[in-house]
């Protein structure tokens, strides 16, 4: 018996999911999945493959600790007394990600006998987290978790698109997620999860644009043009960004810096004809000049002035290549207006009185912050999509 966790959280418009790459040479990756993606019931043929360092990821999981097993598969040298605490350990040793129970929502049992082509049949119970706003995503980037080389948080179109393959199974159970997290995002108040404490309707209206976007109703869906093409130019261009922030632009700024002159609170900036002028110091270099009687502290020498032209330019010229570029749009339009509309007659969120804050923090104007209803019994409800692409006066 094992565990799966599908971890999704909202970043740039973008849904992300936690993969991993465990250690080893070998991957086992489904060589038939491009044909169960059109017939499910199509026979799965996975295979022990030479593990590729780009394009391999699996779902973090691991056996279910038991006196038979031991530690044998790294489960531990103490039993599991239920999944979702097998499913919690896990996690925290592949991940460090250290959520509660609450955080889990079991997607399904997955136990086909061609699933798993290792000893024995593996029956795997896959759960849903959420891993809100407010958490950092890079938590080990690139870095070895326990038994784990690599951990990264990464769109979900570009995982599901080819060259990426995940591991087993793990393709069905990710599709099985998104199918459930869509069912509860409409039915219960999970969306506001993928928010902070505090959030906008728009913000939240986001979440409902991103996850039911057409480019994750399959594996087919990603990859035609403009879904995972665009992504992956997205994740290239902070490749270059990363690549460009180094200690060049730290060191025109410390530069800088140091040029800046400090102050000197028992001079005067200014002398015009011998009397003192308020105006706030800014230098330590007091100049004469022969005319007009005038004296200042804060004009520094020619070769300064062009020594300072020549950093602020060159930072201008480091600052607009390492500008952050723009997410690509991957979300289903709805109509914003109607959308608030609808929110507000479920009646599930509280008004933040006094609070607000632009929608997406980069631009728009103010809007008033929301957060779920504490007083209110969270009751299923049904929030209906369909019409929401244009508006409309209707309920």
């Amino acid at each position: 018996m094992a565990v799966d966790v599908v971890l999704l959280s909202l970043r740039n418009d973008l849904l992300h999911i936690g993969v991993v790459q465990r250690r080893g040479t070998s991957a086992y990756i489904d060589g038939n999945v491009l044909v169960r993606r059109g017939n499910p019931r199509a026979p799965r043929r996975v295979e022990r493959l030479e593990r590729h360092p780009q394009h391999h990821w699996a779902l973090p999981g691991g056996h279910v600790g038991n006196t038979l097993l031991g530690d044998a598969y790294g489960a531990g040298p103490t039993p599991d007394t239920t999944l979702t605490e097998a499913a919690l350990r896990v996690l925290a040793r592949e991940t460090n990600l250290a959520l509660t129970e609450d955080h889990l929502h079991q997607i399904g049992a997955f136990g086909d006998a061609d699933r798993d082509p290792r000893s024995g049949r593996t029956i795997s119970v896959a759960f849903l987290a959420i891993v809100g706003d407010d958490r950092d995503l890079a938590i080990h980037p690139n870095d070895a978790v326990g038994h784990v080389s690599r951990v990264q948080f990464r769109p979900l179109v570009d995982v599901l698109a080819r060259p990426n393959r995940l591991e087993f199974d793990h393709e069905d159970i990710v599709m099985a997620a998104i199918s459930l997290v869509r069912n509860l995002v409409v039915t219960t108040p999970l969306a506001a999860k993928f928010c902070r404490e505090e959030f906008t309707i728009g913000e939240l209206r986001r979440v409902y644009e991103a996850l039911f976007h057409g480019s994750l109703d399959s594996g087919e869906a990603a990859e035609r043009p403009g879904h995972a093409d665009a992504v992956r130019g997205y994740l290239a261009k902070l490749e270059v960004l990363a690549a460009l922030s180094d200690p060049g632009v730290g060191r025109t700024i410390s530069e800088l810096a140091m040029m800046m002159p400090l102050p000197l609170p028992n001079r005067p900036d200014f002398m015009i004809d011998g009397r003192d002028v308020e105006v706030k110091s800014h230098s330590s270099r007091v100049l004469r000049s022969s005319g007009y009687g005038f004296a200042s502290q804060s004009t520094p020498p020619v070769a300064d002035i062009a020594r300072q032209m020549e950093l602020m330019s060159r930072l201008l010229r480091q600052s607009t290549k390492t500008r952050t570029p723009r997410a690509p749009r991957l979300l289903k339009a709805l109509d914003p207006t109607n959308f608030a509309r609808k929110m507000q007659k479920i009646g599930i969120l509280a008004a933040v009185e006094g609070g607000s804050r632009p929608t997406f923090d980069r631009y728009g104007k103010p809007a008033a912050l929301f957060r779920l209803d504490p007083d209110r019994e969270q009751a299923p409800f049904l929030l209906r999509l369909e019409g929401l692409s244009k508006s409309d006066s209707s309920d």
